[in-house]
C-alpha cells in the first residue's frame, strides 16, 4: 500500500467514517467496506491510515495487495493476506493450507464452474480461518488493488462481506472504478446497506489542495503555482509529484512569504513527473528497479538478489536509497514501488525481449530455491520459457501445481507439448499431465479426448491404465456411463493391464452398469469382480464391488443385509482408496440408514465425514449438506433442514446436487403454505442434466416438488399422473417401483379419489412387499396406512400412526392421523376422530406445515368434524420462542465466545450450517451482532429460564 510523505489531506470524513466502522467492529458489530477512486486519489493511503488507526485499537490486522498478473494464481491475494503462502507454523493456518494446496482434489475431476479455480473447499477452509481468527479477537482485512484480484480471492471476500455482521470483522478494500458488473463492481456496488459501506472518493477541492501544496512546499503557493497545480484536477499524486519535481530542479521560491514558481508554464504529464524521479537516479540502480518492475509485486529481497546475482548486503544498501528517493516503500521482505504508476513507467522502459529473459531466469532461480510451483509458474506464463527448462520442471511439479492452480497447469503443459519433442521419453508423462489438469479444470470432454490420444500415439507408454482411467472419469462425470464401461471392459481386455489392474476396471464396470440401470447385469459384474477383489486383495475394487451391491440390493430388496454390505465397504481403510472414493462410500451409507430410519447411525457417520467433506469439496460438500437436509426433513427439524439447504447451495454451481437441495426447499416451502416461495424454487432448478453421478439418485425430489404444487394449486388429476408416470417408468436410469416406494400412501390416497381403485391396490401391494422385505418402522408405517385407506379401516391406520412415530416420520404419522380422524367420523365416532384431528394439527403447527393443517381441517369438516377447545398454539415467528432447537444450542456456544468452526465441532454439523444458524438467530430477535446474542442468553439465564424451560 503506498501513501504519501506527510498529512493525508482532504480525506477527514472517510478516515472518520473507517474510524466509526473500527468502533463498531470492537463492539461486535462487524463491518465491510470499498474505497473507491481513480488512480492517483488516495484510496492506498486511506486504507494505510486507517489501518494504523486500526493498529492503535488493539485489533488484529491483516493486510495484502492484488498484483497486475495476466493469469494469477487462484486464490493469491487472500491466501497472501491471510499468510498461508510461506509454511504456517499454527495449526489452523496450516489446515487452510492444506486445502489450498489440494492434495486431497488430485485426479477428481472438477466442476466445469470451478474454471478460475475458486473451488469450495478452499473457500470454506479460509472463510473457516478468518471465523477463528475472529474468536481471538476482533479482526481487520484491509486488500488494495482489487481490480486485480484473482477471481477466487473475490469469491471467499463475497462469502466473508454476507456474513461480516456475525463476526467482529472489518473488511476494508480498495479499488479503481471497474466498468459493467464483474466481480469486484458487484462485491462493491451491492454492499451500500446495513453493515456495509461504499466510500467513493472524489478530487481534492480548492481548500484541500492549497493545503496540500502548502505541506509539500513548506508554505502557501502563489498564483503561479497555484494555476499550474489547477491542471492537475485536485489529483493527489498528480499534486505530490508535481512538487517534488520542481523542488528536484530548484524551480520552487521560497524566499518570500510565499512559495512560487519564477514563472508561468505547463503543466507536465503526470508519467513525466514520475518518471522525473529517475534522472537523479545512478544507473545501476535504475537497472535494478527495471528488474522488480518486471518480477512484479511479489518479489522478494532474496529473488532479487538471485536474479541479478549480487550480494544481498549490496542490494539492500541499493534498495534503502530507492525508498530514500520515494520510488520503493519498505513493506519488509517484499518489494513494492510507493505506487503501481511508478511502476508502470519503470516496465514500460524494458524491451520485451528482457522481460521474457527475466521471468525465465527468476522462474529458474526460484525453482532452485524451492519454492511452490504457483510461484514458478507464474513467471514462466509471462516469459518464455527454455524448451528443456519447461519440460524438465514440467516433470517434476505438474502434479503439484496441477492441486494447487489447475488452470495455470494447463497453459504450461500446453506450450510443453507444441515446443516438446513426441520422441523423447518424457512427452508421454507431458500428455498424462495435461489430461489430468483438464480434469481438474472440469474441462470433462477435453480431457476424454487427450487422454484417448496418448493411448492411441502411444499405447505402450507404461502408461495405459492410468490414461484408461482419466477417459473413464471424464466420461462417467461428464453423464456419459456407456463411454465408461466401453473404456472400462477395453482395460479388462488389453493385454497391456495388469491383473491387479484388470479388477479394478471389472469392478467399474459395475458402477457403470449400475448408472446405466441394468441392475442384473451389475450385480453379476460386482460379484465377480468382489471374489477377484479379495482374493487379490484391491482394497479400492473391493469397495466398489461392495458398493455396487449394497446399493442394489438396498433398491430390490432394502433390508440389514443391504445395509451391512454398505457398512463392509466403509469398513475397508481409507488409506487404501482416494478420499473421494471413501467420502462417495460414507454418504452413501448415510442415505441407507436414513431410509430405514437409523437415525442415530446416519447422524454419527454425517459427523465423521463433516471434515473429509469440506476438505476435499467437489460435489460431496453440497452431497453432504443434502444428506443433512434430507434427515433433518425427515425427523421433522424442517428448520434445520433449510439450513443445510442453503449451506449447500453456498457451496458453488454444482448444477446437479442443486437441483435436489432446491426441489427440497420448494417442498418444505409447499408444505408451509408458501407456494410462491416453492415456485419460485423450482423455477431455479436447472434443467435435467444427462448425469451419471450420484445427482441421478436424487431427480425425484424435483418430481415430487411439482406434484405437491399441483395439488396445492388443486390439480389432483396431474398431481396423480405425475406421480404414476414416475413410479410406473421410472426416474432416469433408476426403476420407479424400486425406488419410488415411499409415494405408495400418496399414490393410493390419488388414486382413491381419481376412482382408480385397481390402481390403488396395487400400490398397496407394492408398499407391502418393500415392507415385508425391509421391516424398517417407515416402511411398516406405509403399508400400514395404504391398507388402511383401501379399507377405510382406522385400526390400520392408527397402527401406521404408530410406526411413523416411533421411526420418527413426524409428518407421515401427521397424515395417517388425519386418516384416522376422517375413517372414524365415517364410523360415526366424532369425539375421538377429533382428538385424533387436533394431534395432527398439533404436529402441522410445531412444522409450519400451514397447507397440510387446511387439507387436514377441510377433510375432516366434510364429515362433520370441528377442532376441539384446545387448540395448538402456532408456533412464534419472532422472539426467543422462534427459535429451534439447535439455533438455542447454537445461541449458548455463541454466548460462551465460541467461533462458528468451534460450534461446528461441538454439534458435529458442517460451519457454514452454523453460518446460516447465526443469521436465522439474528433475524429472529431483530439483533446486529453476536454480543447481543450472548447478552441475551446471559441475562434469560439469570433470570432462570434454561432451554429446557423455554
Amino acid at each position: 500500500m503506498t501513501s504519501f510523505e506527510g498529512r493525508l489531506l482532504g480525506r477527514a470524513a472517510e478516515l472518520a467514517e473507517l474510524s466509526r466502522l473500527a468502533e463498531s467492529t470492537l463492539a461486535g458489530v462487524g463491518q465491510a467496506a470499498f474505497v473507491v477512486g481513480e488512480a492517483g486519489l488516495g484510496k492506498t493511503a486511506v486504507l494505510e491510515q486507517a489501518a494504523a488507526d486500526v493498529r492503535r485499537r488493539g485489533m488484529q490486522l491483516l493486510s495484502a495487495s492484488a498484483q497486475n498478473l495476466a493469469q494469477p494464481c487462484p486464490f493469491a491475494v487472500i491466501s497472501s493476506c491471510l499468510r498461508l503462502e510461506d509454511s504456517p507454523s499454527d495449526e489452523r493456518r496450516a489446515q487452510a493450507a492444506e486445502v489450498l494446496r489440494g492434495d486431497a482434489r488430485y485426479g477428481v475431476a472438477g466442476a466445469r464452474s470451478e474454471a478460475a479455480g475458486a473451488d469450495a473447499a478452499t473457500i470454506e477452509a479460509m472463510v473457516g480461518l478468518v471465523e477463528d481468527l475472529c474468536a481471538q479477537r476482533p479482526l481487520a482485512l484491509f486488500l488494495d488493488d482489487l481490480q486485480w484480484a484473482d477471481p477466487a480471492s473475490l469469491a471467499v471476500l463475497h462469502k466473508l462481506v454476507r456474513s461480516v455482521h456475525q463476526l467482529p470483522l472489518l473488511v476494508v478494500g480498495a479499488h479503481r472504478p471497474v466498468p459493467g458488473a464483474g466481480d469486484v463492481a458487484q462485491l462493491s456496488r451491492s454492499t451500500i446497506a446495513g453493515n456495509r459501506t461504499r466510500l467513493e472518493l472524489a478530487p481534492l477541492d480548492a481548500p484541500a489542495v492549497a493545503a496540500l501544496l502548502a505541506d509539500r512546499c513548506g508554505r502557501e503557493a502563489g498564483p503561479r503555482l497555484r494555476r499550474m497545480a489547477e491542471g492537475a484536477a485536485g489529483n493527489p499524486l498528480y499534486l505530490t509529484e508535481l512538487i517534488a519535481a520542481l523542488r528536484r530542479e530548484h524551480a520552487i521560491e521560497t524566499g518570500g512569504t510565499m512559495a512560487e514558481i519564477s514563472s508561468d508554464c505547463a503543466l507536465p504529464p503526470l508519467t513525466a513527473l514520475v518518471t522525473h524521479r529517475f534522472r537523479h537516479l545512478r544507473e545501476d540502480l535504475l537497472q535494478m528497479l527495471r528488474v522488480v518492475s518486471v518480477l512484479g509485486a511479489g518479489c522478494t529481497t532474496a529473488e532479487l538478489a538471485a536474479v541479478m546475482d549480487i550480494p544481498l548486503r549490496d542490494l539492500l544498501t541499493a534498495m534503502a536509497e530507492a525508498e530514500a528517493s520515494g520510488i520503493l516503500r519498505d513493506t519488509g521482505q517484499c518489494l513494492r514501488f510507493r505506487h503501481e504508476l511508478i511502476r508502470n513507467a519503470l516496465y514500460d522502459a524494458v524491451p520485451g525481449s528482457v522481460r521474457a529473459m527475466l521471468h525465465m531466469k527468476a522462474a529458474q532461480r526460484l525453482a532452485e530455491a524451492g519454492a511452490a510451483p504457483e510461484r514458478v509458474a507464474e513467471h514462466l506464463l509471462n516469459g518464455v520459457p527454455s524448451p528443456e527448462f519447461l519440460i524438465t520442471w514440467l516433470e517434476g511439479s505438474a502434479a503439484r501445481l496441477t492441486t494447487r492452480a489447475p488452470a495455470m497447469a494447463l497453459r504450461l503443459l500446453t506450450t510443453a507439448l507444441e515446443i516438446g519433442d513426441p520422441a523423447d521419453a518424457g512427452y508421454g508423462n507431458l500428455r498424462l499431465h495435461l489430461a489430468v489438469a483438464q480434469l481438474s479444470c472440469g474441462r470433462l470432454a477435453e480431457a476424454e479426448e487427450s487422454a484417448r490420444s496418448a493411448l492411441a500415439k502411444a499405447p505402450d507408454s507404461g502408461l495405459e491404465s492410468v490414461l484408461r482411467w482419466i477417459v473413464i472419469q471424464a466420461a462417467f462425470a461428464r453423464g456419459r456411463p456407456d463411454l465408461a464401461l466401453a473404456e472400462a471392459r477395453a482395460g479388462c481386455r488389453s493385454p497391456g493391464v495388469q491383473a491387479i489392474e484388470r479388477i479394478q476396471f471389472q469392478a467399474f464396470s459395475a458402477v457403470c452398469l449400475f448408472a446405466l440401470g441394468d441392475l442384473a447385469e451389475a450385480g453379476a459384474v460386482a460379484s465377480r469382480a468382489r471374489s477377484a477383489a479379495d482374493e487379490a486383495g484391491d482394497s479400492s475394487a473391493l469397495a466398489s464391488t461392495l458398493h455396487v451391491l449394497a446399493a442394489k440390493r438396498f433398491i430390490e430388496t432394502p433390508d440389514a443385509e443391504a445395509v451391512e454390505l454398505a457398512r463392509q465397504a466403509t469398513r475397508i481403510t481409507p488409506d487404501t482408496m482416494h478420499p473421494a472414493q471413501w467420502l462417495g462410500l460414507q454418504l452413501s451409507l448415510v442415505n441407507c440408514y436414513i431410509d430405514l430410519d437409523r437415525g442415530p447411525d446416519a447422524q454419527r457417520t454425517l459427523a465423521a465425514v463433516q471434515k473429509p467433506a469440506e476438505r476435499i469439496g467437489g460435489m460431496f460438500l453440497p452431497w453432504y449438506h443434502l444428506s443433512c437436509a434430507l434427515l433433518a426433513f425427515h425427523t421433522g427439524r424442517w428448520d434445520d433442514a433449510l439450513a443445510e439447504i442453503e449451506a449447500g447451495l453456498d457451496c458453488g454451481d454444482e448444477a446437479a446436487m442443486s437441483r435436489a437441495l432446491r426441489a427440497t426447499a420448494a417442498v418444505i416451502a409447499a408444505h408451509r403454505g408458501r407456494r410462491p416461495l416453492a415456485e419460485a424454487h423450482l423455477a431455479a432448478v436447472l434443467p435435467e442434466l444427462d448425469n451419471a453421478t450420484v445427482a441421478a439418485f436424487y431427480e425425484y425430489l424435483p418430481m415430487c416438488a411439482g406434484a405437491l404444487l399441483d395439488e396445492a394449486r388443486g390439480d389432483d388429476r396431474r398431481a396423480y399422473s405425475r406421480l404414476a408416470e414416475a413410479f410406473a417408468e421410472g426416474v432416469g436410469h433408476l426403476p420407479g417401483q424400486l425406488i419410488l416406494g415411499f409415494l405408495t400412501p400418496d399414490l393410493v390416497r390419488l388414486a382413491l379419489a381419481q376412482g382408480d381403485h385397481d390402481s390403488a391396490r396395487r400400490y398397496a401391494a407394492a408398499a407391502q412387499r418393500r415392507a415385508e422385505d425391509s421391516g424398517g418402522l417407515y416402511h411398516l408405517g406405509d403399508a400400514y396406512r395404504c391398507a388402511g385407506l383401501l379399507s377405510g379401516d382406522p385400526d390400520l391406520l392408527m397402527e401406521a400412526v404408530r410406526c411413523y412415530r416411533n421411526a420418527p416420520r413426524p409428518l407421515n404419522a401427521a397424515h395417517a392421523c388425519t386418516d384416522a380422524a376422517e375413517a372414524l367420523a365415517r364410523r360415526g365416532r366424532l369425539d375421538d376422530a377429533r382428538v385424533l384431528l387436533d394431534q395432527a394439527l398439533a404436529t402441522f403447527t410445531r412444522l409450519g406445515a400451514v397447507w397440510d393443517a387446511a387439507q387436514a381441517k377441510s377433510r375432516l369438516r366434510a364429515v362433520a368434524v370441528r377442532r376441539g377447545s384446545h387448540r395448538p398454539r402456532a408456533g412464534a415467528r419472532d422472539g426467543w420462542q422462534a427459535l429451534t432447537h439447535t439455533e438455542r444450542l447454537v445461541a449458548e456456544h455463541v454466548a460462551e465466545g465460541c467461533s462458528n468452526p468451534e460450534i461446528a465441532a461441538r454439534l458435529s454439523i458442517a460451519r457454514s450450517t452454523v453460518s446460516t444458524h447465526v443469521s436465522s438467530i439474528l433475524r429472529k430477535l431483530a439483533m446486529t451482532s453476536r454480543v447481543e446474542i450472548a447478552a441475551e442468553v446471559t441475562r434469560r439465564q439469570r433470570s432462570g429460564r434454561s432451554r429446557s424451560q423455554d
